[in-house]
């Protein structure tokens, strides 16, 4: 047995020494990732290879669809758009433009003789009108009538257009409420706490 072990060993050298090359194992490839896109992407990955070995003229169907991923994995990861953010109240205007017309549409929905009256209209009408209501700012204009003296406008809006103005008040009119279209210029009539 000794004697076999003895002959094979020169043998095996002999291999080595015509071929010139000593065998070399290629290291295990690492593991794939155990989610399911890595577990996709192995997969198309190892299909896409043998078709380019085997069958190149398929490759053809799929060109388009090969080089929208090529792009996407050249950009890097997508980020998602930042979320819309929400319509904020708009400042009151400098007090030199303060009497100048809006150039935003508003609706003008009763008339106060005092603040405090304006605050609990408003309040009726949210409460009364919730859906016509929400979203929508509460402005005061100081108006002067012939005859009737002073009163104080409490309109919603802004509106982006007169269209859009005008489609709400056939909402506000269609429940019996009062409504007109104006522009929306006021001071804000801010949440009381």
């Amino acid at each position: 047995m000794a004697a076999m072990a003895v002959s094979l060993f020169p043998l095996a050298l002999s291999a080595c020494a015509t071929t010139g090359e000593t065998a070399q194992l290629e290291p295990p490839a690492p593991a794939v990732a155990p989610t399911r896109n890595a577990q996709l992407a192995d997969a198309l990955a190892r299909e896409l290879a043998h078709l380019s070995r085997f069958d190149p003229d398929r490759l053809d169907q799929v060109q388009a669809e090969m080089d929208a991923l090529g792009l996407a994995l050249a950009r890097g990861p997508v980020v998602a758009p930042p979320a819309p953010t929400p319509i904020q109240e708009l400042p009151p205007p400098p007090p030199e433009i303060a009497q100048a017309p809006s150039l935003f549409h508003g609706i003008h929905l009763a008339s106060y003789r005092i603040e405090d009256n304006a605050y609990a209209g408003l309040a009726t009408l949210r409460a009364m009108f919730p859906d016509l209501v929400e979203g929508r700012q509460a402005r005061l204009e100081a108006v002067t009538l012939d005859g009737q003296g002073e009163y104080l406008r409490l309109k919603l809006g802004p509106f982006d257009s007169r269209a859009g103005a005008q489609q709400a008040c056939q909402a506000f009119t269609a429940a019996g409420a009062f409504c007109q279209t104006v522009d929306f210029s006021g001071y804000p009539l801010t949440d009381r706490d």
